[in-house]
């Protein structure tokens, strides 16, 4: 059986972030630029790749929810339409 790492953001993510951010707030404090310069760079990468990964979710639902709205406004257009058409009921007998 072959198992694969895939990308996966959880809370441990979360976690590392902040704990990278307040480690980017000391080191800014005392003045280490490139403990500053490194932490900051991990925060925008990772952190961008969490928020596009959340965007891309969020695109997905909105374009879904747009065609669902799409296709009702047609349904309900449809079944107006389908209303104001005169029906003939008749009765029929089957002969013997």
């Amino acid at each position: 059986m072959i198992l694969q790492k895939r990308w996966s953001f959880g809370l441990g993510t979360i976690f590392s972030l902040i704990v990278v951010y307040f480690i980017y707030l000391y080191s800014k404090e005392k003045e280490w630029a490139l403990l500053a310069l490194i932490s900051k760079w991990y925060l925008i990468i990772a952190g961008g790749l969490m928020l596009l990964s959340i965007a891309v979710i969020l695109l997905v639902v909105l374009i879904s929810l747009l065609i669902f709205l799409f296709t009702m406004i047609k349904f309900k257009k449809f079944h107006k339409n389908h209303k104001n058409t005169e029906y003939l009921d008749a009765e029929y007998k089957v002969k013997e």
